[in-house]
């Protein structure tokens, strides 16, 4: 959790190391000691449910996985709406709270995100002379799914056969799933029902894979994109070819120092122009295993963090949640303030889904046969809705 230069190896262990001694120092109500654990992200079955019921279970954690609507779901957390004041949720936009909410509970504080949107060659958009749909300096760029398409050809027009492409995509494996699950927005589809299950099985979402599949037969993605993975597509773009990428802060300094390219942000097209954005949304969650005293603590805990600034440093390494911080360094980190003022705009990737590696480990399959020509938009359509369904029903 690098929040400055000279702090590049700070991580949430120093936050939890930090604030846990000023909080033991000042806290009255009980004595309190801390056993603060770091994991692996592939630990988490170890460090987290494998030890409920026993006395070194978790109290409160800084997750960076998939798993909290399955310990929401299963009854594992406890809700933080009391340590939740209207000042910290007025700071946080509602987009965000949205995410961390199950059945109107809030049941993760949120620190920071990390945006995804695409990002673009601009030389490549200057030579098709596509100037008029490049960003300002420093801004995201916002395109309707008309504009997106009259981009992608004007691109593929001034490639003239070379061995260039408009627009990444990929199917061979799991990652990068959110991405294309994100195009299939484009259409207006929601890709969600109302119980927050795949529902793609619409006209909106049938137009948004047929779309898919034109964009491959037309050449406007990768030849053979099903064989493709996401790190491939990466490979093409800092290659010069590829136009548009997907990406975040953190690609656009590889982008731009390591690779010397050109390159400004945009989000996904939708209908109405103002684009779609997904996120990385990292924060606190506070199980409830049955001990009233260690609730309210780990509580306590929580809400002192959000009552002390001095530790919002460390959001820093994202894009903080909380708008006062960002208006206030908003210079420390590019395109902070306009990550922070994109928060309208994000769309919630996974809807409170459980099992979520299941998820994509179907999802990508339904992609693969779309891209083969295995299977029509409409049987992949169906296929999303039953098959990847089935998997967001495991606890």
């Amino acid at each position: 959790m690098a929040y400055d230069k000279d702090h590049a190896n700070a991580e949430i262990y120093d936050l939890f190391t930090e604030a846990s001694e000023k909080f033991k120092s000042t806290y009255k109500d009980y004595d309190v000691e801390f056993n603060i654990t770091k994991y692996k992200y592939t630990d988490e079955k170890e460090q987290i449910p494998d030890k409920f019921g026993t006395d070194e279970a978790c109290d409160l954690t800084y997750p960076g996985s998939f798993n909290n609507p399955t310990y929401t779901l299963s009854g594992r957390l406890a809700s933080l709406d009391d340590i939740i004041d209207e000042e910290l949720k007025n700071d946080i936009d509602p987009k965000i709270w949205e995410q961390c909410s199950v059945d109107g509970k809030i049941y993760m504080l949120p620190f920071n995100q990390l945006q995804n949107t695409l990002f673009v060659n601009e030389d490549m958009m200057k030579k098709a002379g596509l100037n008029r749909y490049i960003s300002e300096k420093g801004q995201i760029a916002h395109w309707s799914t008309e504009e997106f398409n009259i981009i992608l050809k004007g691109l593929k027009s001034s490639f003239k056969g070379d061995n260039k492409y408009p627009l990444a995509m990929f199917a061979l494996d799991n990652q990068g799933d959110t991405h294309i699950m994100t195009f299939l927005r484009s259409y207006d589809s929601d890709i969600f029902d109302k119980n927050g299950y795949f529902n793609i099985n619409t006209p909106e979402g049938i137009k948004a894979l047929k779309w898919i599949s034109k964009l491959n037969r037309d050449k406007l993605i990768p030849y053979g994109s099903e064989n493709l993975d996401f790190l491939s597509n990466y490979d093409l773009f800092f290659n010069n070819q590829l136009a548009i990428c997907y990406g975040n802060n953190v690609n656009l300094n590889d982008a731009k120092d390591k690779y010397g390219l050109n390159v400004f942000f945009a989000n996904f097209p939708n209908m109405q122009g103002n684009g779609n954005a997904t996120n990385y949304l990292s924060g606190f969650i506070v199980f409830d295993n049955n001990n009233e005293d260690k609730l309210k603590v780990s509580k306590d805990f929580v809400k002192f963090i959000y009552d002390n600034e001095e530790y919002w440093k460390y959001s820093l390494s994202a894009t903080p949640v909380m708008n006062s911080y960002v208006k206030k360094h908003k210079d420390k980190v590019e395109y902070m303030d306009v990550y922070s003022k994109n928060s309208k705009n994000i769309v919630d990737a996974r809807h409170n889904n459980l099992n979520w590696e299941g998820v994509r480990d179907v999802f990508h399959v339904c992609i693969q046969d779309l891209l083969r020509g295995d299977k029509s938009a409409k049987e992949v359509a169906k296929d999303i809705d039953e098959n990847v369904m089935r998997q967001s029903k495991k606890v």
